[in-house]
């Protein structure tokens, strides 16, 4: 007969005896192969070039400095305090043969030059172009520049101002493609303008990109309106590269917009009219049209201008049931005749993936926040950050091309791995379950596709791995 839930026994956990141990264990037993991956590749060697150099007896190599912030941007740390962490961590520390303190990675910092910083970027550029080697040889690049703002609480910071949007901050300007590389970065003052600087930044890029394979090809770059100026044109426009801007009023499209007589409609994909008919809802109404604007400073020139207007319906319970146009504009020197105005605004929509990629470098890298009162020495770090966000995210890409994981999900898969230390005849082995032994495989499989070397702890005459 069935018991009553009076007759039932409580449900209870299962009991298990906690011992303590001496052996060293990790959480973390991926950021060991990480380090070799690194380590074997030809970036480290153009990375080591751009760092300061550390003359002292008493302190650590410079690359060694290097490395420990790339480990902590993988494992996700959040400050300087952060890398106490890896103080009682095997997978770090005995891999580096040590740690510096807290107070020396702020002073190597400070290290950092003025030509280190330029050299950084110039590296950044050049690891994001390998990258690309390796995932789309030979292939346009669509760039994507846009500046963010990084809201600071002190007052000692070198930088800190009021900006546009009354935030205390400082403002970075960045360049990513549409894979999520990053291309350069710079950290200026709060209340710098948002384009300023843009123009040299896109201009040093762009001279550096392999030409596309194809020769009527031409590499992309995305922009919003504060780029919708004379000295980022000329310069995009110089490398012979096609560009989409959002379009301020400073162009006087609106009043050109209101002259406008003949307008297109937007047409939708059958899969867009198939999924609005399954929710019952109405597909909104979305008209299109272009003149041709000519800049002050070049009267030769000729841009076409698309404007794009939405019908919004009036709020529900007004007092007259109408609605009025949304109007949105953008300005490009792509030509209408091979491409239309449709294709050229969805391309140019997707410029919102540059933003998703600002994000996880704030989020993602913790680059909300700077460490430093100096502002070369903040650079410096948000400079290391991106240099680990692009050797992740090309682990990301060919781990999977068509939908590459953030970083909070790849460390799950290749960071966060249990591991159990062993000394033993003048070796370290580090063991690690068998289930997790495939994202090894996969670093393995990254690092010999990207760089054609295996790396050296998946090499039989090392025992430097082991799996239990």
């Amino acid at each position: 007969m069935r018991k009553s839930k009076w007759d039932k026994k409580k449900w209870e956990a299962v009991k298990i005896i906690y011992e303590p141990t001496d052996e060293e264990m990790t959480a973390g037993a991926g950021l060991g192969p990480l380090i070799d991956v690194f380590m074997q590749s030809p970036q480290y060697e153009e990375l080591s070039k751009c760092l300061p150099k550390r003359v002292s007896n008493a302190s650590y190599d410079s690359r060694h400095f290097a490395l420990t912030y790339m480990a902590g941007f993988w494992y996700g740390h959040e400050a300087l305090d952060d890398f106490q962490e890896f103080e009682e961590d095997p997978s770090v520390e005995d891999k580096l043969g040590g740690l510096p303190s807290v107070r020396a990675m702020g002073d190597y910092l400070r290290d950092f030059s003025p030509e280190n910083i330029a050299a950084m970027n110039t590296f950044l550029t050049r690891q994001a172009i390998s990258a690309r080697k390796a995932i789309k040889p030979a292939e346009v690049v669509t760039l994507d520049i846009d500046s963010t703002s990084h809201v600071q609480s002190g007052d000692l910071m070198e930088g800190l101002a009021w900006n546009y949007k009354n935030e205390w901050c400082l403002d970075s300007l960045v360049t990513f493609d549409e894979l999520g590389l990053a291309y350069a970065m710079e950290l200026r003052p709060g209340n710098t303008y948002s384009s300023d600087g843009g123009a040299a930044m896109i201009d040093k890029v762009l001279i550096s990109l392999p030409k596309p394979a194809d020769a009527t090809q031409e590499h992309k770059v995305r922009a919003d309106s504060a780029f919708c100026r004379e000295d980022f044109i000329r310069a995009v426009m110089n490398r012979g590269a096609l560009f989409t801007i959002t379009a301020h009023d400073n162009i006087n499209w609106t009043t050109e917009a209101k002259k406008i007589t003949s307008w297109q409609p937007w047409v939708y994909s059958p899969e867009e009219i198939e999924k609005a008919q399954k929710r019952k809802r109405d597909l909104p109404r979305v008209e299109l049209s272009h003149y041709l604007y000519q800049p002050g400073w070049a009267e030769n020139l000729r841009f076409p201008v698309i404007i794009k207007r939405t019908w919004v319906e009036s709020e529900q319970g007004a007092l007259f049931d109408t609605g009025c146009w949304k109007y949105y504009a953008v300005v490009t020197n792509w030509s209408l005749y091979w491409h239309s105005m449709q294709q050229i605004i969805e391309f140019h929509n997707k410029r919102g993936n540059g933003e998703n990629f600002i994000r996880e470098e704030k989020y993602g890298y913790d680059l909300k926040h700077f460490p430093c009162q100096k502002l070369m020495a903040n650079h410096a770090y948000g400079l290391l950050a991106l240099v680990a966000h692009n050797f992740l995210r090309t682990i990301a890409i060919i781990d999977k091309l068509d939908k590459p994981h953030y970083s909070k999900k790849l460390r799950r898969k290749f960071v966060f791995v249990p591991g159990r230390l062993i000394k033993h005849a003048r070796q370290l082995v580090m063991k690690v379950p068998k289930r997790f032994w495939g994202a090894f495989i996969d670093l393995y499989n990254f690092g010999k596709e990207v760089f054609d070397e295996t790396p050296a702890w998946m090499r039989p005459r090392h025992a430097s791995l082991c799996v239990t």
